[in-house]
């Protein structure tokens, strides 16, 4: 499977439910075959980039209702900074509930 065969299937999901960033993780990982955690890392935020830049696409947290979002009020750039940015201080590799999550727009 390519990146973009993995990017159009969490496009797809987006439109149905929001999409964790630990999901990417695991796209990355049982899709492209990302050996270690480097390479995770780096495959995981290309794909987050290319994610961020999908018309409609937003990021941020669903809200407590687990129906709603509430998105960051940031550019794409912006977005894929922090994201970046929070995965190094979290220290570890996100999962279930860590950082970001993804769904496009109604």
């Amino acid at each position: 499977m390519t990146q973009a065969d993995v990017l159009e299937q969490l496009v797809e999901e987006c439109r149905d439910d929001h999409v964790g960033l630990w999901e990417l993780i695991h796209a990355v990982e049982l899709e492209l075959g990302a050996s270690g955690p480097e390479e995770t890392r780096r495959l995981t935020l290309e794909l987050a980039r290319r994610l961020l830049n999908q018309p409609g696409m937003l990021v941020g947290f669903p809200a407590p209702d687990g129906r709603n979002f509430i998105p960051w009020k940031l550019t794409a750039d912006e977005a894929f900074n922090r994201i970046e940015r929070e995965w190094k201080a979290l220290g570890k590799e996100p999962s279930i509930g860590d950082i970001a999550w993804f769904t496009t727009a109604d």
